[in-house]
């Protein structure tokens, strides 16, 4: 593995622990240097640590803190 991959795993401590879980790609890591930026879109999806899950997550909190107010008053 290349020490630009290294470097940005160790930056990005989520993707480290997606590809110690998944350790099938590790082997394109090494074939491939570049694929570390599709890994961690792989690894943002699964974790749903993208912008949509994000927004969906707060909605849902948002909802619950409403249903909390209803039930109070």
């Amino acid at each position: 593995m290349s020490l630009e991959c290294q470097f940005h795993l160790n930056k990005n401590p989520n993707l480290k622990r997606f590809l110690h879980e998944n350790p099938r790609y590790y082997k394109y890591l090494n074939r491939n240097p570049e694929f570390i930026f599709e890994l961690e879109k792989i690894m943002k999806e699964k974790y749903k640590l993208t912008l949509p899950d994000k927004l969906n997550n707060f909605k849902n909190k948002l909802d619950m803190l409403n249903t909390f107010i209803d039930i109070l008053n």
